[in-house]
C-alpha cells in the first residue's frame, strides 16, 4: 500500500502547466507510461501521461487506443469516449496555454499495461474545432524498468529465460537438411547421390486428382514437370527456388526424381486493409510472400467497421466516407471517427487511417496475384461489423436524398456492444437496403474480375459476431419475425446470410463466410445455404468448431486464433506487437502444429470436408508493411507447411533449420521478420549471449541500461563484468539486416 501510494503521489507533480520558451509552432506530444501500480483495492492500475507542447491555445487532445476504462487524474481535465477506440482530453487549462507552454495529461487506467501494442496512437490536438497534427513520440513501456521485476514479472521474457530457449532450440535445430525439402516440404523426393548440370524445365500438363500434383526427374539436360496446376508457371517459378538452394559452388544440383502435391486446394493468408490500409504496391510484396511460399489464396479484408477500401463507382460515398478516418465528434462529416491509428486528418496521406483502392488499381492487384498463381477472395463483413457502410450510406441518404441504400432504421432502440465495443455496426436484415447494397457490390465485382481477366472465386460476406441485443428495438425486424414465425435472434440472421447468399447464386457466385454462418441453424438453412458456400472458416477456440462445421457438409478453412491468428504476439515480452485476445502466444511454431488432426479431430469422413487452412491478419495493431511482414515471417513457413502437408511432416528441428536458411533471403529482400531475442548470462564473473539462430544474425549490447542500437558495441565473446565497472543491468538486441531486429533483453544484476 505504501509503495503504490507514492507511485500515486508521484503522478500528480506534473499536474500543471510549465512555462518553456520553444521556437517550432508545430504542436509536439510526447506519450510514456509512469509504471504499472495497485490501487488500494489491489487492483492493477497504470498511469499514463501525454506532455504537449502547444502552439498556443487549443481545445483538446485526441488519440486512439483500445477501449479500457480510463480517467483524468486532474480534476480540471475530462475525458470523453468519441468512440469505442477514440478518445480525446479536453481541459479549461489548454484554451489558455501560450504558445512554448508545456502542459502534461495524467491519465490512470484500469489493468495493468503489459503489451506495446496498447500504447496510444494517432495523438492530435483540436484547435478551432479542427485536427492540428502533432509531432509525436511515444516511448517505450520499458522506459520504466524496476516495473518488470516487481508487478509485472511475469509478463516479461528476461535474458536469463531467453537463454535458456535460445540454448533448447539451438540443440534441436538440423542443419544439414535433406535436398529439394525446402518448405513447403514434398511428399516425394528419391537421389542419386550424384550432382548434375542444372537442367532446363519445361512445363507439360498430366491429369490428376490430387491438388497441384506435379513430378518432375531432374536429370543432365531438359527436365519435364507433368503437373495439373492452372498455374503451370508458378509451379516452375517454385521448382527453380528449390534448385536455387540446392546448387553448388559450381552451379549443379542433385539428381533426383520428385513427385509432389497439396492436401488443401485453397492454401489462404488473410490480410485485413479495412482496419488499417497497405498501399497497393505494399499488398503486391505480401503476395510475392504469398507466391514463394505456394500460398494461392488472397483473403482480402475489404470492409469493415473502420474501413471500405474498394472503390464501387455506383455507391462512390463507400469510399467518399469509408476510406477515410479523422477527428469528429459527431457523425455528420463526410468520413469516420477515428480509430487505431492516424492524425486525426482525413485527409492525411501517410497514415494508415485513410486510402482505397479505385477500379484499376484493384484490377492492377488481381492480375498481379493471377501472374503467380493466386486467386483473390475478397470481403465485405456483414451484417455485423458494418459500420463503415452504415455510416457511407447514411452520408448518402442526408446529403442526396437516396434511402433505398439505408442500413438502418429510424427509432430502432435495439442495444447492444459487440466483441470491439461498437453499439452501432449492423445492418438490419428487415430493410431493403443490405441486400440492394450486396446486388451492387456483387455484379460490381463481376464486372471487375472479367476485366481483369481473372476467375472471382467467391465473394466472402463475414457474417461473424452478431452480439446478444442485435435488432432487439427494431420495428421492422419484429415485424419480420412475426411474418416468419422466428422467436429467436438467429433466426434473423439465419434470414439475412440465406437473402446474401441467393442473390450471390442468381449471378453465379459462390460465398464465403466465419464460422457463424454454419452453426446453429436449422437443416432447412444448411440444405439451402450449403450448395453456395465455397468455404467456411473457423476461428475460436472453444468447442470442435470445425468437426461441427465440417460433419454438416460445408467446406471448411482451419483459421483457429491460437494456431493461426498471426496478429496475435508471438511471446509475452511487453515490448513485442501484436494481441493476447486469443487464448495464447502464437510464435513461429504454432502454424506449424496446426495439423488437420488438432484442430478438427474426428474420422475421416467428416475431416474430407476440410478444404484448405488460412493464416490470419487482422490489422487493429499494423501500421505499416514493415509491421505486416514481422507479423508475417516466419509464421508463414508454418502455415505453407501445414497448407501443403495436412498432418506431421517435418520435425520441429527441420523447421526452425529452414527458418535459418530463409532469414537469408528476406535479409536480401529488404523484409522485415520477427526475430527471437538474445539470451543473456553471467557465468564465472563473465556476461555470455546466445542467439537461437545458428550464424545468423549479431547481438549489439549495451551496460548502462539504454537500449542497444545498431552504433552499439558487437557481442563477439564473452565480457568481463570486472572490466565494465558498476553494471547494475545488460540489455542486448538482435540485429539483421536494415530492417529486422529483435525486442530488448534485459538480465538485472
Amino acid at each position: 500500500m505504501k509503495k503504490t501510494a507514492i507511485a500515486l503521489a508521484a503522478v500528480t507533480l506534473g499536474l500543471t502547466a510549465q512555462a518553456v520558451s520553444v521556437s517550432e509552432d508545430m504542436p509536439e506530444i510526447v506519450w510514456e507510461t509512469l509504471g504499472n501500480v495497485q490501487a488500494h483495492d489491489g487492483a492493477p492500475k497504470y498511469v499514463q501521461r501525454f506532455t504537449v507542447k502547444a502552439p498556443g491555445g487549443f481545445e483538446k487532445i485526441g488519440f486512439c487506443t483500445f477501449k479500457h476504462p480510463m480517467v483524468a487524474v486532474n480534476p480540471l481535465d475530462t475525458l470523453e469516449e468519441v468512440l469505442p477506440g477514440y478518445y480525446a482530453v479536453r481541459s479549461g487549462r489548454f484554451a489558455d496555454a501560450a504558445p512554448g507552454d508545456v502542459l502534461t495529461v495524467d491519465i490512470l487506467s484500469d489493468g495493468a499495461l503489459t503489451h506495446q501494442s496498447f500504447i496510444p496512437d494517432g495523438m492530435h490536438l483540436v484547435v478551432d474545432g479542427k485536427p492540428v497534427r502533432a509531432r509525436t513520440e511515444r516511448k517505450s513501456i520499458m522506459s520504466h524498468p524496476w516495473q518488470w521485476r516487481t508487478q509485472c514479472r511475469d509478463g516479461m521474457i528476461y535474458g536469463d529465460e531467453a537463454w535458456r530457449i535460445n540454448d533448447s532450440l539451438l540443440s534441436m535445430t538440423e542443419r544439414d537438411l535433406k535436398p529439394y525439402m525446402q518448405i513447403p516440404s514434398p511428399k516425394s523426393v528419391r537421389t542419386t547421390g550424384r550432382y548434375i548440370k542444372r537442367p532446363k524445365l519445361k512445363a507439360a500438363h498430366i491429369e490428376d486428382p490430387r491438388h497441384d500434383y506435379y513430378s518432375v526427374e531432374l536429370r543432365d539436360g531438359t527436365a519435364t514437370v507433368y503437373t495439373n496446376s492452372r498455374y503451370p508457371e508458378q509451379v516452375l517459378r517454385n521448382l527453380e527456388r528449390r534448385l536455387d538452394m540446392n546448387s553448388d559452388s559450381r552451379g549443379r544440383v542433385p539428381a533426383a526424381t520428385i513427385r509432389d502435391w497439396a492436401d488443401y486446394g485453397y492454401r489462404g493468408y488473410m490480410i485485413d486493409v479495412a482496419r488499417n490500409f497497405q498501399s497497393k504496391e505494399d499488398v503486391m510484396k505480401m503476395i510475392d510472400v504469398m507466391a514463394r511460399y505456394d500460398l494461392n489464396m488472397l483473403h482480402f479484408h475489404l470492409g469493415d467497421d473502420e474501413g471500405w477500401r474498394l472503390e464501387i463507382p455506383a455507391v462512390p460515398e463507400l469510399t467518399q466516407v469509408g476510406g477515410h478516418r479523422g477527428y469528429a465528434m459527431s457523425d455528420d462529416v463526410p468520413w469516420l471517427k477515428g480509430i487505431y491509428s492516424g492524425d486525426g486528418s482525413p485527409e492525411a496521406k501517410d497514415t494508415p487511417a485513410n486510402g482505397f483502392y479505385t477500379v484499376d488499381d484493384y484490377i492492377e492487384i488481381l492480375r498481379y496475384a493471377a501472374d503467380r498463381g493466386i486467386e483473390v477472395l475478397p470481403e465485405f463483413d456483414s451484417p455485423g461489423h458494418s459500420r463503415a457502410a452504415i455510416r457511407a450510406t447514411e452520408w448518402r441518404y442526408r446529403h442526396n436524398g437516396d434511402a433505398s441504400l439505408r442500413l438502418i432504421e429510424d427509432g430502432d432502440t435495439s442495444r447492444y456492444e459487440t466483441p470491439q465495443n461498437f453499439t452501432d455496426d449492423l445492418m438490419n436484415p428487415a430493410l431493403p437496403g443490405p441486400y440492394k447494397l450486396w446486388g451492387i457490390v456483387f455484379d460490381t465485382l463481376k464486372d471487375i474480375y472479367a476485366r481483369a481477366g481473372v476467375p472471382l472465386p467467391g465473394v466472402h460476406i463475414g457474417g461473424d459476431e452478431v452480439p446478444a441485443g442485435a435488432w432487439s428495438g427494431s420495428r421492422a425486424v419484429r415485424k419480420l419475425m412475426h411474418e416468419q414465425g422466428m422467436t429467436e435472434q438467429r433466426e434473423v440472421h439465419a434470414w439475412f446470410v440465406d437473402k446474401v447468399c441467393r442473390l450471390a447464386a442468381e449471378r453465379g457466385l459462390k460465398v464465403s463466410g466465419w464460422q457463424e454462418v454454419a452453426m446453429r441453424h436449422s437443416p432447412e438453412y444448411d440444405a439451402a445455404v450449403r450448395p453456395v458456400m465455397l468455404s467456411v472458416n473457423s476461428w475460436t477456440n472453444a468447442g470442435n468448431q470445425g468437426y461441427e462445421i465440417a460433419s454438416k457438409g460445408y467446406p471448411l478453412v482451419l483459421t483457429n486464433v491460437d494456431y493461426l491468428y498471426f496478429d496475435q504476439t508471438p511471446n509475452s515480452h511487453p515490448e513485442e506487437p501484436g494481441l493476447v485476445w486469443g487464448g495464447g502466444k502464437v510464435d513461429e511454431f504454432k502454424p506449424l502444429h496446426a495439423t488437420l488432426d488438432s484442430l478438427c479431430p474426428g474420422d475421416t469422413a467428416v475431416q474430407n470436408h476440410a478444404v484448405g487452412i488460412s493464416g490470419t491478419n487482422f490489422a487493429e495493431t499494423v501500421r505499416s508493411r514493415q509491421m505486416l511482414e514481422r507479423y508475417m515471417l516466419p509464421r508463414v513457413l508454418g502455415l505453407a507447411e501445414r497448407a501443403h502437408n495436412a498432418n506431421a511432416t517435418i520435425s520441429d528441428g527441420e523447421y526452425f533449420g529452414h527458418i535459418n536458411r530463409e532469414m537469408d533471403f528476406w535479409v536480401r529482400d529488404g523484409r522485415d521478420f520477427y526475430l527471437r531475442q538474445p539470451g543473456i548470462r553471467v557465468n564465472d564473473g563473465r556476461i555470455e549471449m546466445n542467439k537461437a539462430y545458428a550464424g545468423h544474425g549479431e547481438i549489439r549490447y549495451t551496460l548502462d541500461g539504454t537500449d542497444p542500437t545498431l552504433d552499439s558495441p558487437l557481442y563477439t565473446g564473452s565480457v568481463s563484468l570486472g572490466e565494465s565497472g558498476s553494471v547494475r543491468q545488460i540489455r542486448a538486441r538482435l540485429f539483421s539486416g536494415p530492417r529486422a531486429r529483435s525486442v530488448v533483453s534485459i538480465l538485472y544484476l
